[in-house]
């Protein structure tokens, strides 16, 4: 019994020295988990201490296959957007493809400790059409708790069960040069005290959720930002004869495109949604 004590305690040591020591034979380094992005070499800050909750940058990135592919997404100012990834590598450097270009990256540190930090190196590059040579770049990810924007509501909030579901609507367009394109916004009211806004266009190659706080009642939905509490908006909202949800006096503008939140289209059940309208060119 005292043999195989000393046994399992020798195998722990050997675990955590692994880990501390950065070697990957017992517990390879990985990039699954969330991320705080603390260098960015385009924002001039002093400190990560001196950034603002509400500025935070996020990556939490899900657990590669096989393959080296898998989801990650990134949450800053109370949205997250979804994209995919790849791990390869290339002259034996390892790196990573975030949707552009291959990057290299280094894991260091140990997410058993919590000091895990990833290095996301843009190379350096000239630009042909300048002849001007720009430096290589290095971003820092530390290892980080992602935020719980679903859990955000206000201290206080009521909630209007005909308002609770989801709410969907394809009337909407964004003028991008000389086009419209339509796209589906879905509002997601919960009985948490959570809203949700997904803006989705595969035109525009957009898939962004926006997480709002919000309190109803009486026919009023008062949101707010849940990295900006103290900014709230606030809209009347009808359902006509067939259910459907109509948002009236919307003068609020500060969707993700600095336009109305909701503006005067109808909104249904998604599985009555109407067909996509056909992104078409702008009338001269």
């Amino acid at each position: 019994m005292k043999k195989k004590l000393v046994f399992i305690v020798i195998v722990a040591v050997f675990i955590v020295a692994g880990v501390v020591i950065g070697g990957s034979f017992i517990v390879p380094k990985t990039i699954k988990g969330a991320w705080e992005l603390t260098v960015n070499p385009e924002v001039m800050v002093a400190t990560p201490d001196e950034v603002d909750d509400s500025d935070r940058v996020y990556y939490v990135f899900d657990k590669p296959d096989k393959y080296g592919k898998g989801q990650w997404h990134i949450c800053y100012q109370g949205g997250i957007e979804y994209y995919e990834y790849a791990l390869l590598e290339e002259e034996g450097v390892e790196k990573i493809n975030l949707g552009s270009e291959n990057l290299e990256y280094k894991i260091t540190g140990s997410k058993l400790l919590g000091n895990a930090k990833v290095s996301l190196i843009y190379p350096e590059y000239t630009d042909e059409s300048t002849g001007v040579t720009y430096e290589a770049e290095e971003y820092v990810l530390e290892q980080a708790k992602a935020p719980r924007y679903e859990k955000s509501a206000y201290k206080d909030y009521e909630v209007d069960k005909l308002l609770v579901g989801e709410w969907a609507t394809n009337e909407r367009s964004l003028a991008y040069m000389y086009y419209s394109f339509y796209y589906t916004e879905t509002v997601s009211v919960k009985d948490n005290g959570v809203m949700t806004i997904h803006y989705e266009s595969e035109d525009l190659g957009l898939d962004r959720y926006m997480y709002y706080a919000y309190t109803a009642k009486d026919g009023k939905l008062t949101f707010s930002l849940v990295t900006d509490k103290d900014t709230e908006h606030t809209v009347s909202y009808t359902f006509d004869e067939n259910g459907r949800l109509k948002f009236i006096d919307d003068t609020t503008s500060a969707s993700i495109f600095a336009d109305a939140f909701f503006g005067d289209v109808t909104y249904y059940n998604p599985k009555d949604l109407p067909e996509v309208p056909t992104s078409s060119a702008l009338t001269q």
